[in-house]
């Protein structure tokens, strides 16, 4: 797997001028910022009118412009931006800051201020797209960690931002696809940089944007990245103001009872894949006869393998490739390879039944 990603709260090094906004810029972000918040999104109206000042809480290091004309305070943290810029991209900014200076709401001078109730460092990324110059091509010259989807996509449907929700959605459904294929295609289990237990975070983004498609590849993603770690997923994701993102209670079970349902599927799968029948053109009967009753003969040897749960590898080429191959001919060898595929498909159209989720229109997806 890969090694967790960084969060800090400087640019990223991949990220050019492009993205930083023509003021200038304040003094390096200090590290101690927020309070811990529920991962999913709160209310947006979030106007205060009771008086309360922006005197105690501490300036945002990144996005702090002199001249600029609205207050956002998230977590004690002040971020003074541009009124017109936000109400532009987002219909809901523009209520909230209409209706703040019909309430005569808090200022700090001469500026608005509005408080909202998000964690500083989502804020932060909603920021930095509202800012940049590539609001239409987000994800694709870099990695987004999964701090900033996870922000995009609650934000985003939060703040009404429809090209911040769509690419970010879009990207997460790229790592976490509805078809064996796509699958098939990705050489790791999620997306580039983001840590094993970070796969978790899929599950709930799926849950909040009501996506159930991505459910059955995130779960598998959830159990056979994490091998025999699997209990690591109930610590949950760790986010930089200290709070943590967990499963539910349901998910986590889910989590726990696939593997078994999954590890099952594995070993049937490959049972089928190699019974000793030969194929109709075989050219050496007995021997290719032979060879594959010696393969379940030789299955203890391959144990462990075959109960690491993920029921999609090619097992047939991974046990038996460093022998030279299964000793069969080419006809039943192409007959093993496809037996291999229908037998996988299989298991991925019976995803949801092998979690215990209901995704509609699962088996009508596209191979």
């Amino acid at each position: 797997m890969s090694s967790p990603v960084t969060r800090k709260r400087t640019r990223s090094n991949d990220e050019d001028e492009e993205d930083i906004p023509l003021a200038k810029r304040g003094s390096a972000p200090n590290s101690g910022e927020g309070a811990a918040t529920n991962s999913l999104p709160q209310a947006a109206g979030s106007v205060q009118t009771d008086g309360q000042g922006t005197d105690g809480e501490e300036q945002d290091g990144e996005f702090w412009f002199d001249d600029g004309t609205v207050i956002l305070v998230a977590g004690g943290i002040k971020f003074r931006v541009y009124e017109g810029l936000l109400a532009g991209l987002s219909p809901v900014f523009k209520a909230m800051f209409v209706e703040g200076r019909a309430l005569c709401n808090v200022y700090m001078g001469e500026v608005l201020a509005v408080h909202v109730l998000d964690a500083p460092e989502d804020l932060r990324y909603l920021l930095r797209v509202c800012f940049s110059r590539r609001l239409g091509s987000l994800y694709e010259e870099r990695s987004p960690s999964y701090h900033e989807i996870s922000a995009a996509i609650r934000l985003g449907a939060k703040y009404k931002v429809p090209d911040l929700y769509t690419q970010s959605l879009t990207y997460l459904k790229r790592y976490f696809p509805s078809t064996f294929d796509n699958w098939l295609a990705l050489s790791v289990y999620g997306p580039p940089g983001w840590d094993m237990v970070e796969n978790l975070g899929a599950i709930n983004l799926a849950r909040f944007t009501g996506e159930l498609s991505i459910l059955p590849s995130a779960f598998v993603a959830c159990i056979c990245a994490a091998g025999p770690e699997t209990t690591g997923l109930a610590h949950g994701i760790g986010r930089r103001d200290g709070s943590r993102e967990h499963l539910s209670p349901d998910d986590l079970t889910i989590c726990f009872n696939g593997k078994t349902s999954l590890r099952a599927a594995a070993v049937t799968a490959f049972l089928r894949t190699i019974r000793p029948l030969v194929s109709r053109d075989c050219s050496a009967v007995s021997t290719c006869k032979r060879a594959l009753r010696n393969v379940h003969l030789n299955l203890e040897q391959h144990v462990e393998g075959l109960l690491d749960g993920n029921p999609f590898a090619q097992y047939e080429m991974k046990f038996f490739e460093k022998q030279g191959g299964l000793g069969i001919c080419e006809s039943c060898a192409a007959m093993v390879r496809e037996r291999s595929a229908k037998e996988r498909r299989d298991v991925w159209n019976r995803l949801p039944e092998l979690l215990g989720i209901d995704v509609p229109g699962w088996k009508d997806q596209p191979a």
